[in-house]
């Protein structure tokens, strides 16, 4: 085991963030989404793809909360320079019904990983964006015809082989 006088040598230098060239990172430069709708629309398209659907539902079988889910896939958009945060607080509670109702069509118990959404209680971005319009908006939004499309995909079976069409989207 190190030594505190050891391991506090190793540790970055205060300041050494600031020292990197401006715009070096994704999360320094415009993001790639700068509408709400947008970046829901690009994270529905990901979600509800064959490959990308056994795999959060497979996290979500394994007990892994819904709200912890969105918070990681939506902060990963940010730091990868797709959106920005603010963005990722309003597209939240719709990304929230989006899971949920695929894990619905398939009989998959998930925790939603949510305490309380009237006080915030959660340190979750889907209870930081209850209470934002704009989120209610896009919530009440979100296709069901692509929900409905899951739904009959996945009657079918997650493992299913993939159609001719879907094995072109991939």
């Amino acid at each position: 085991m190190q030594s505190l006088d050891t391991a506090q040598f190793q540790a970055p230098v205060p300041g050494m963030s600031l020292m990197t060239e401006p715009k070096n990172r994704p999360w320094e430069t415009p993001p790639q989404f700068s509408d709400a709708e947008d970046a829901l629309s690009f994270y529905i398209k990901k979600l509800t793809s064959p490959k990308k659907s056994a795999e959060l539902l497979g996290i979500l079988e394994l007990g892994y909360p819904v709200a912890n889910l969105i918070d990681a896939v939506t902060l990963g958009g940010v730091m990868q320079g797709l959106h920005t945060i603010d963005v990722a607080i309003v597209i939240a509670p719709a990304m929230y019904e989006l899971i949920t109702a695929m894990a619905d069509a398939v009989d998959i118990e998930y925790k939603n990983g949510v305490t309380d959404l009237t006080s915030g209680a959660s340190g979750s971005l889907l209870a930081r964006a209850s209470k934002i319009p704009e989120a209610e908006k896009l919530k009440e939004e979100i296709d069901e015809e692509e929900i409905q499309n899951f739904a009959e995909s996945a009657k079918e079976g997650l493992m299913a082989k993939p159609s001719v069409d879907e094995m072109q989207e991939i």
